[in-house]
């Protein structure tokens, strides 16, 4: 007892007998060595998947690990990388989420942790060449991980994560399919974007090579479809829904700095902070896209498109100006004002199997852009109808001379006249009305095309010509009326040929019409013309170029007549009645005298006094007429009756042009509308 009582005695004075600094140094080895003991066993504790969810928000991920193929593996291994500096980033990490777990301040945000690609390429784990070099069938889907790691997939880098989601529904690490459509089903204006590649199904859904037993197992057998080479769309249409678009809203959710948000249109910025940096899953940003086999709603409208695959096409290619060949885009301002169909398709027609259909028509225009803008969209379409008729007369010549060349760019010349087809059927088939601008630079990329496939054939190019009304418009005028080249009308009695002013003799838009006081106002005058065209040649011939019906009168040979004026028959022309000290002139009864002798001049006036009497005569039996029950023989008759009444009365002065065969007509009109007309 006393010896041990000594020793503990020694023990004392030796701790008593350290003084200074070795004293210091005792003390602080101790506690250091005892902080370093229990900062291992800190460390080797916290380490242990066990320890995670002792912060409850992480229960979840915990179970999910539990139940997922990496649950031999501890959380660390993926979550620190390798090395010793991972695992003190690591660590340094994992305090600060326990400090924010103390402080409550997880609340305010989702905890998130970025898994590196070399944590999943470490040794012993997944070798990234052996990933690259292997296939795998992901539920029916043969997956190359070298088709998506090697290279750039869209431009961008793809991460082990971008597939491989941290927590979806209870999973761990395991691949997301939403990412997959994602990137295969979001469309884009890039020209390298291959999307009809990457949405077709064959791509993932290849049926080819699989054993009848393979086949069975699917909960339908695909066998007999795909030995009759059945598409999918042929069964299965509106498989995709969504278009992964991202909103900026999604920004606020981890950043709120001004210069960070205000680069949200730089996508290659983006993706590579947020993807190639920091691994993260795609519809972290990106709306989520759908694709499965859906069933049809039967409250939702019906999906015209899956059998119409055709339908309204070339409207829609017209009105957003694109989809044409040798041409830039250039979409309608209505499109680009955000019109869409019903804007102006506001008139409901029910047919026959009370379907009603929603159509448009000329009074459509007048809502918005007032009372005879519908003659403006009538002048498109007729313009259209003759320039269609014109680049349709030499597409057929051309098609006619590649196809009977030998020459080895034939193919060539071919895919030349089909991309020329393709722009004259988005026209033919869309309707110029929804952009008469771009239907324009459409027939004459098509044009542009032909005389290509001829050169390609080294054939001559003797094509007619074809130009764009651009040319010979002014811009401000073009925008609206684009094709008036084609339009005639009458004005002062006279058939009024655009092209013929516009394209042949180059006369510019305001020479004839002003928008000074009221848009598109006529301001010639008749006096205007005749400064032109009297001034000219002074021939028959030439009268008869604007003065056709005068001069079929005249000539006798109209209404179904060959009955000439006794003038005519005489030899007098228009010269000898029109031509006054070599100017033209209308003329009074007084130039009868010319040649008659005196008092010949009342004549003119007793011809035009019977002329309208029998016309007025005619009318009376044509408005009894309209109210009349009548056979189809009669309303023939009458009809016959009105135009021809219409066409005498529209010219003043014809009956001095052949008095003999207007009093004729007229009579004959009477005697056959009296038959039936009481």
């Amino acid at each position: 007892m006393a010896e041990e009582n000594e020793k503990e005695l020694k023990k004392v004075r030796f701790f008593k007998k350290i003084r200074g600094y070795k004293r210091f140094l005792l003390f602080t080895g101790i506690y250091l060595g005892l902080f370093l003991i229990l900062l291992a066993a800190s460390a080797e504790y916290t380490s242990r998947p066990a320890f995670c969810p002792t912060c409850h928000y992480m229960e979840t991920f915990y179970q999910s690990w539990r139940t997922s193929a990496h649950n031999k593996v501890d959380c660390v291994e993926c979550h620190f990388e390798p090395g010793i500096s991972g695992t003190v980033r690591g660590k340094l990490n994992g305090l600060v989420q326990i400090v924010s777990y103390v402080s409550q301040s997880y609340k305010k945000r989702k905890p998130w942790a970025e898994i590196p690609d070399n944590t999943c390429a470490r040794s012993g784990c997944h070798e990234m060449q052996d990933i690259k070099d292997s296939t795998y069938n992901f539920k029916g889907v043969q997956f190359s991980h070298a088709n998506h790691l090697k290279e750039q997939r869209r431009g961008k880098t793809l991460k082990c994560t971008s597939c491989h989601s941290q927590v979806v529904q209870g999973s761990h690490i395991e691949v997301t399919e939403a990412t997959c459509f994602t990137c295969h089903f979001k469309k884009s204006d890039d020209p390298e974007h291959k999307y009809d590649k990457l949405a077709d199904c064959n791509t993932c859904h290849s049926w080819e090579n699989r054993s009848k037993e393979e086949m069975a197992s699917f909960r339908y057998d695909h066998t007999n479809v795909r030995d009759n080479k059945f598409a999918c769309m042929d069964c299965h249409s509106n498989t995709v829904t969504g278009k992964g678009d991202v909103g900026k809203e999604r920004c606020f959710q981890c950043h709120f700095e001004t210069e960070r948000l205000e680069k949200f249109t730089d996508v290659e910025l983006m993706h590579d902070k947020h993807i190639k940096k920091h691994s993260m899953k795609c519809f972290t940003c990106h709306n989520q896209i759908e694709h499965r086999v859906q069933k049809i709603d039967p409250t939702a409208p019906p999906d015209c498109q899956s059998c119409h695959t055709n339908a309204h096409t070339q409207m829609v290619s017209l009105y957003t100006g694109e989809n044409g060949f040798n041409v830039e885009k250039s979409p309608s301002a209505m499109f680009m004002n955000g019109i869409n169909c019903r804007g102006c398709h506001v008139f409901h027609e029910m047919d026959r199997m009370d379907i009603n259909t929603s159509k448009s028509g000329s009074k459509a225009c007048d809502k918005c852009h007032g009372k005879g803008y519908d003659k403006l969209t009538e002048q498109w379409k007729a313009g259209t109808v003759k320039r269609l008729a014109t680049i349709n007369s030499i597409f057929k010549t051309v098609s006619a001379v590649v196809q009977k060349s030998s020459s080895d760019k034939k193919t060539q010349a071919l895919e030349l006249l089909n991309q020329a087809q393709h722009n004259i059927r988005i026209v033919e088939v869309g309707k110029s009305v929804h952009n008469i601008q771009f239907a324009d630079k459409l027939l004459i990329g098509a044009y542009g095309l032909m005389k290509n496939a001829l050169s390609t054939i080294g054939a001559a190019n003797n094509l007619p010509e074809f130009t764009s009304a651009s040319e010979f418009i002014p811009n401000e005028c073009y925008s609206c009326h684009s094709g008036i080249q084609e339009i005639n009308v009458k004005k002062f009695d006279v058939n009024f040929s655009h092209n013929k002013h516009i394209v042949d003799q180059k006369i510019s838009c305001n020479k004839c019409h002003s928008n000074e006081q009221k848009h598109g106002t006529t301001i010639i005058t008749k006096q205007g013309c005749n400064n032109c065209h009297h001034s000219a040649s002074k021939t028959n011939e030439s009268c008869a170029k604007c003065h056709k019906f005068q001069e079929q009168v005249y000539n006798g040979n109209v209404f179904g007549k060959n009955q000439p004026d006794f003038m005519k028959t005489g030899g007098a022309g228009c010269g000898d009645c029109h031509l006054h000290a070599d100017k033209v002139m209308k003329p009074d009864k007084m130039i009868c005298l010319k040649c008659h002798e005196a008092g010949y001049d009342d004549q003119m006036g007793e011809w035009k006094a019977d002329v309208k009497k029998i016309s007025a005569e005619l009318n009376e039996l044509i408005q009894k007429a309209k109210v009349m029950e009548l056979s189809s023989e009669e309303k023939a008759e009458l009809e016959d009756a009105k135009k021809i009444y219409n066409q005498i009365n529209s010219y003043p002065s014809i009956y001095v042009h052949n008095y003999d065969l207007i009093t004729t007509v007229l009579n004959e009109k009477k005697k056959k509308l009296k038959n039936f007309v009481k």
